[in-house]
């Protein structure tokens, strides 16, 4: 059996004993990479709720997304900006510019609630390898999955006339839209 020594947690852990719900507390908390996403995520939600993205992105001298270089949104095209009308309580505006705004914002509102507690617990509460190991199966299921949001997005930001998603100088624009 391995021994490890944690960092800044209290005890030592065993590898041999990671199956799901059993032996998770005996995990080191980690909580130098824990609190710099928390730091870096609040960080972040700030920034996004102050600056206005389209402003920021006029000072660029391209533009940085790759509805620019395709033509056709990417499954986060208005990503940004969506955060930004939501953080700032308009929930229409981002709901129209990229609907996965609200999953999105739930996914980081949750995992910095998750690693706070970890931190304040000083052990790991959920393991994502221990609750949901990746094979190849779920590697295909989630590569079609995200394949379907590409395809939603492309029609909705076409069947909706959003026309800060579209190029129609790019490639598949011209290929999928004429």
């Amino acid at each position: 059996m391995n021994v490890f020594a944690n960092d800044n947690c209290a005890g030592r852990y065993s590898r041999n004993n990671a199956t799901f719900g059993q032996g998770l507390e005996s995990y080191p908390c980690r909580p130098g990479p824990r609190f710099a996403f928390i730091m870096s995520a609040l960080a972040a939600l700030l920034l996004l709720r102050w600056i206005d993205p389209v402003v920021a992105g006029s000072w660029l001298p391209f533009h940085p997304s790759c509805g620019a270089i395709t033509g056709l949104p990417c499954i986060f095209c208005g990503m940004t900006r969506a955060l930004h009308l939501l953080l700032n309580g308009n929930f229409v505006g981002a709901i129209y510019f990229n609907w996965l705004a609200f999953p999105f914002l739930g996914a980081v509102i949750f995992l910095i609630a998750l690693f706070a507690i970890e931190i304040a617990r000083r052990r790991v509460i959920w393991r994502l390898g221990v609750v949901l190991p990746m094979t190849w199966r779920r590697l295909t299921v989630l590569g079609l999955g995200l394949l379907l949001l590409w395809t939603l997005q492309a029609y909705l930001a076409v069947s909706q006339h959003k026309p800060e998603l579209l190029n129609p100088r790019g490639p598949l624009y011209s290929l999928f839209v004429h």
